[in-house]
């Protein structure tokens, strides 16, 4: 057999046998569809303000809060997501008594929204808007909670974002909504209601800097 002839089969022999081999490494893996994210943050801000008092004021201090979000691919660059956070903190009641006491105070957000990740392979810039509802559950005796309406608006990076676990880094602001005529922090002991204060305030805002894990299935 003459070498034209042994190139004339050798070739289209070792063609067949490269073939397969990019169409194993460049199979895309299974889309990572849901993610798990516990989350640790702390969180700055709140006031509420006193109708009947220019200088009453009941201002949150600032401290850990933790929580977490879940998301759900809705296509290549969005998700649904919903977020729940939890802030054990302390109230300052300034000016409604001459000692000035601190009431232990529970602050909770859940929310219902999305996230638009931009594109990137191993960092993905995103912005996330929920919408849902503030909880504040005073501790003192009799004391009732409060639920308003709130959104909220985060922005922040993934990273590893392709990868089974990755790392979430956002700052996100909430913001509730309140009544100008509502009461607050109201207690009913042996049948006689009364109220700490009278809300003045429309709006009350906070602000967190959040990390997390992310798990992806």
């Amino acid at each position: 057999m003459n070498m034209r002839c042994r190139k004339q089969i050798l070739g289209p022999a070792l063609l067949a046998l490269l073939l397969p081999l990019p169409s194993f490494s460049q199979d895309p893996e299974p889309a990572l569809r849901f993610e798990i994210t516990p989350i640790a943050a702390y969180r700055f801000g709140g006031t509420f303000y006193e109708t009947d008092n220019g200088d009453g004021r009941i201002e949150l201090r600032d401290s850990a809060a933790l929580g977490f979000a879940l998301n759900l691919l809705a296509n290549p660059n969005g998700q649904y997501e919903i977020v729940y956070a939890r802030q054990s903190t302390e109230a300052d009641t300034r000016n409604f008594f001459a000692n000035d006491p601190v009431i232990d105070l529970d602050v909770e957000y859940l929310h219902f929204g999305g996230t638009y990740l931009f594109d990137g392979d191993a960092a993905r810039p995103f912005v996330a808007l929920g919408i849902g509802a503030s909880r504040f559950d005073p501790s003192f005796d009799g004391a009732a909670s409060e639920s308003y309406f709130s959104a909220s608006l985060g922005g922040g990076v993934q990273i590893a974002a392709r990868n089974r676990i990755g790392l979430r880094l956002e700052a996100r602001v909430f913001t509730t909504f309140v009544d100008s005529d509502s009461t607050f922090f109201c207690s009913s002991v042996g049948g006689a209601g009364s109220c700490l204060v009278d809300v003045d305030s429309r709006t009350l805002t906070q602000w967190e800097a959040r990390a997390g894990l992310v798990f992806r299935f």
